[in-house]
């Protein structure tokens, strides 16, 4: 990458003014390479973003890009303002494409460079040219900022550790490498707690013991302890700080969501009532009325140190090409693990991992916090979640209602046809995706009998499978979960509707997301060499009620005939990110080797390590719930460390 960042957007009325009174020559805009000619006139373009089609549109001189807009597009606002802003100025201003993409908008950025590379090429001229046409190299300019606690990353923990601080007395700075709220914290959708008011009023308070059994069974008692009981000994102090900052929960059964193996289990989560972007933004807007600063594009880099090694501020990058000194008493990290970067994951989980959701997430303040001595610790944590198709997805009609008809009990197989659990860990996310990421390439294949689509067709998933949400049914509840309102009792009746999947099913065969033919044919096809044999055994459980290998349930059971038609659906192991990094004592203090607290330095939420062994959590609202409470206790001790100096 170059040196040279994406410049600060300039409002296109000054550029226009500049460009009107001679201030920059044509050559001097395309400084350092041969001079661009174009057919002048207005062209328009195309590039694919996330969420479809960007068209922008150019307008060109003879030697001049004069005007670059961005017209339809079905992007997030909240994602693309800052791209679609930012890159048609800078490439006004300095004539060229070699344009930097916005640090959590990368998609929306490539769609807009590529439409108007389209238009370059419309207009006559060599698009490959402009790539080099970088433009005169602006001087680096560096500026010293002084607070008392500086925050790395604005999500979830690094919101409620900068706010957390704020109200302690602290002059906070938090600094956030995207241009706008991000993050696991903007994904997930409830929190946990123990004896929150929203559990008391409800009478459902959880026994913190259980909660201190689960998360020790889970990690087989190598997760940090101490750690462990302070986080849920202020678990529900965090969600009553949360409604007193503004932002709305509600408390919700276990089995709110896909997962029905949780009905029953305590009632742990309190869910976002306007998704985890706005409470984010609500918290930070309080993290101004504190008085303290809120800057986005703004990339830790290292840690400063004082002359006897004490850590006392961060070195930041902006989007505008500064470089910041800002001197701090406390530094809090918390940028969401490494999920993103993708030789961290290869080299801890392999290839077949892939990357997480959260493409920002890339391991900046794990190494930031080694390099300052930290000790690391819980690197082999990821949090493997449900499952998702390949990218042929993309190309399909409706993918989710196709995951409406598989996220069942039907027969999994791995890509050499043998079976390696119990199906019902559908109903599981974390289980079924630890389970695909122990076999071959971390992917199976769902088989689907048209003798199931058929009785589907007839009475409906609920009917044929479980109707998951009866026990919350008629109770109006709704949530926000990864930016969607979920609706209880919408949900319930449309799996209680009968459904022919058949239309989906063909466009996932015609899309190269699945496979049909009989389970003769799909061994052959796959290279399956145990297939054949794995469903002959199946159907043996089948007919006598009673899986010897994997205990399944004998109402799941559905055998599959031999001439029978099957779509052999494939899917590969979904990892949201990474839970862990570096060593944290119980105040959250980043620790060294031998233990010692590294003074003036704090881990919060997904690259601190120690609340977890090798595996999270399954009770509902555990990782987001340490993100938060993990993130307000770091700002609380991180402001006490600092003032109090």
């Amino acid at each position: 990458m170059k040196k040279r960042l994406a410049y600060a957007f300039v409002a296109t009325m000054l550029m226009t003014s500049m460009m009107a009174c001679g201030k920059k020559s044509d050559e001097a805009t395309n400084s350092g390479s041969a001079t661009v000619s174009y057919k002048a006139g207005t062209y328009t373009g195309e590039g694919t973003g996330n969420n479809g089609v960007v068209k922008v549109e150019v307008t060109f001189s003879e030697n001049k890009i004069e005007k670059v807009e961005v017209k339809d597009n079905s992007e997030t606002p909240t994602i693309c303002a800052a791209p679609f802003e930012r890159i048609p100025a800078t490439v006004v201003e300095d004539q060229t494409l070699a344009v930097d993409t916005v640090t959590g908008a990368t998609n929306s950025s490539n769609a807009v460079l590529t439409a108007i590379e389209d238009c370059v090429k419309q207009a006559g001229a060599d698009p490959e040219v402009l790539k080099t046409a970088s433009g005169a190299e602006k001087e680096l300019v560096k500026e010293e900022l002084t607070c008392d606690v500086v925050v790395v990353g604005a999500g979830a923990a690094g919101s409620a550790a900068a706010l957390s601080a704020a109200e302690n007395g602290a002059k906070v700075i938090i600094i956030e490498k995207t241009a706008n709220v991000s993050g696991a914290g903007t994904m997930a959708g409830v929190l946990f707690a123990d004896h929150s008011s929203l559990q008391k009023e409800a009478g459902k308070e959880v026994d913190s013991e259980w909660l201190y059994d689960e998360y020790v069974e889970a990690s087989l008692s190598t997760c940090n302890t101490r750690l462990v009981t302070n986080i849920i000994q202020n678990s529900a102090k965090t969600v009553d700080w949360l409604l007193d900052s503004g932002v709305r929960l509600a408390l919700l059964d276990a089995g709110h969501g896909a997962q029905y193996n949780h009905v029953g289990m305590p009632t742990t989560a309190h869910g976002y009532q306007d998704g985890g972007t706005v409470a984010i933004e609500t918290l930070l807007e309080k993290v101004k009325e504190n008085g303290g600063e809120v800057r986005f594009e703004t990339t830790g880099q290292s840690i400063i140190k004082d002359n006897d090694g004490t850590v006392s501020g961060v070195i930041a990058t902006t989007g505008d090409g500064k470089e910041l000194h800002i001197n701090a008493g406390s530094v809090v990290i918390a940028t969401g693990g490494y999920g993103g970067n993708p030789e961290m994951m290869e080299k801890y989980f392999g290839t077949k991992a892939g990357t997480g959701l959260i493409a920002s997430a890339t391991g900046d303040g794990i190494n930031m916090a080694w390099d300052a001595g930290a000790a690391e610790f819980g690197t082999e944590v990821a949090q493997w979640f449900g499952m998702k198709y390949g990218p042929e997805a993309k190309q399909m009609e409706n993918s989710k209602e196709l995951t409406e008809l598989v996220r069942n009990p039907l027969l999994f197989v791995n890509n050499r046809g043998q079976r390696f659990g119990n199906e019902e860990e559908a109903y599981e996310s974390g289980a079924l995706s630890s389970l695909m990421y122990s076999q071959p390439d971390g992917e199976m294949y769902i088989m689907v009998p048209e003798s199931i689509v058929n009785e589907v067709k007839e009475k409906g998933l609920a009917d044929v499978f479980v109707d998951r949400w009866a026990h919350m049914y008629g109770k109006g509840i709704t949530f926000m979960e990864s930016g969607h309102e979920q609706n209880i009792d919408k949900a319930t009746e449309a799996l209680r509707t009968p459904k022919d999947y058949t239309k989906t099913l063909e466009d996932a065969v015609k899309c190269g997301v699945a496979k049909k033919g009989t389970i003769k044919d799909l061994a052959k096809e796959l290279n399956m060499e145990y297939l054949n044999d794995e469903v002959a055994r199946y159907n043996e459980f089948c007919k006598t009620g009673n899986d010897v290998d994997f205990h399944k349930d004998k109402k799941f059971l559905d055998s599959i005939g031999d001439n029978e038609q099957v779509y052999a659906v494939k899917v590969v192991t979904r990892c949201l990110g990474t839970l862990g990094g570096v060593k944290i004592n119980e105040n959250i203090q980043a620790v060294d080797n031998n233990d010692v607290a590294i003074p003036n330095l704090y881990v919060a939420g997904a690259d601190a390590g120690g609340m977890y062994g090798n595996n999270y959590v399954v009770f509902e609202g555990g990782t987001l719930g340490f993100a938060y409470t993990s993130g307000r206790l770091a700002g609380e001790n991180a402001a006490k460390n600092a003032v109090t100096k």
